[in-house]
């Protein structure tokens, strides 16, 4: 942490706010209404910012209010500045009614789940009794812009494409694509499977996500006969095409964990191995307090652990 009497901008978080509802509603009268202050206001609140920031913020127009490209620069940042406003002032009024040491906020990946629960999620609490953790389920998506914007202080997500340059990572397991088979299906007496086996076969995969650009891009570059006739945003409907003997399944490992179907079989697929890199992530330089720190580090070092202590 900075020296707390280390000068700031003369600006206030209320004038933050007022930037971030204007870049989202594009409209100064309903932000004007949204943030119960008159239209003169808020017009000279945002010359001010753009005095104290050095730059025009927005166009606007009798038609219509856009952000200027250093306006799209900077929301990133003032969304961040409140996202951690407000969590600072939430462990501030709990701390204040309850004790404790705030809240750690963690955001997952549904596949995920399998490295946080049971052990790190159960281990936290034990060493961090004053620590209230809190888990929240997201999207891929969604998770980096939700670290990116200070609104979770770790998660664990796929490594998809470009990173914001904002987020530290710690690559933590390659998740390997299977194939998920009925048992009554000739390919469940394999103990292996290699894609060009997959050819001509109805193929069902998740609509959206990094496996399905996967797919589809070795069904264009290499297999063309590999084409997905199912997708679907749900692993139970995967599930169900297979055990309808009408589909096979293609979906990362950490999906099978702890699949106990007696229909269902779980396949490795090579030539090519095709995986995913899930990994934990936060915001560079976001320290809300050190026992936030220490209990992101715990988290970090007992999934490793468990990482480790399973068989390869």
């Amino acid at each position: 942490m900075s020296e707390p009497w280390r000068r700031l901008p003369a600006l206030s978080l209320k004038q933050i706010q007022y930037f971030v509802t204007l870049a989202q509603l594009r409209h100064f009268t309903e932000t004007a209404n949204q943030m119960a202050i008159s239209q003169p206001a808020l017009s000279s609140a945002l010359r001010q910012i753009e005095s104290v920031l050095g730059g025009k913020l927005f166009h606007r127009t009798a038609q219509a209010v856009t952000l200027t490209e250093q306006g799209e620069a900077i929301l990133p940042h003032a969304k961040g500045l409140l996202n951690v406003a407000h969590a600072a002032f939430a462990d501030m009024r709990q701390v204040m009614a309850e004790g404790g040491d705030g809240s750690l906020r963690i955001g997952l990946i549904p596949s995920a789940c399998a490295l946080m629960f049971p052990l790190a999620a159960a281990r936290l609490p034990q060493q961090f009794p004053g620590l209230r953790v809190e888990f929240q389920d997201h999207t891929n998506d969604g998770l980096l812009q939700a670290l990116a914007e200070g609104a979770l202080d770790a998660g664990i997500g796929v490594l998809d494409g470009e990173l914001p340059d904002s987020l530290e990572v710690t690559p933590l397991l390659d998740d390997a694509l299977v194939a998920v088979v009925n048992r009554q299906d000739q390919l469940a007496t394999e103990a292996v499977l290699c894609w060009q086996q997959l050819a001509h076969r109805d193929i069902a995969l998740f609509a959206r996500g990094n496996v399905s650009r996967q797919v589809n891009g070795l069904a264009q570059s290499q297999l063309p006969g590999l084409k997905p006739r199912y997708t679907t945003d749900y692993v139970e409907t995967l599930h169900g095409l297979v055990r309808s003997g009408l589909a096979i399944a293609i979906l990362p490992r950490l999906y099978t964990a702890h699949l106990c179907d007696p229909q269902l079989k779980v396949v490795a697929l090579h030539e090519p191995v095709l995986s995913r890199t899930l990994a934990l992530m936060w915001a560079k330089g976001l320290s809300r307090s050190t026992r936030i720190d220490e209990g992101r580090a715990l988290l970090r070092s007992t999934i490793i652990e468990q990482l480790n202590s399973q068989p390869s």
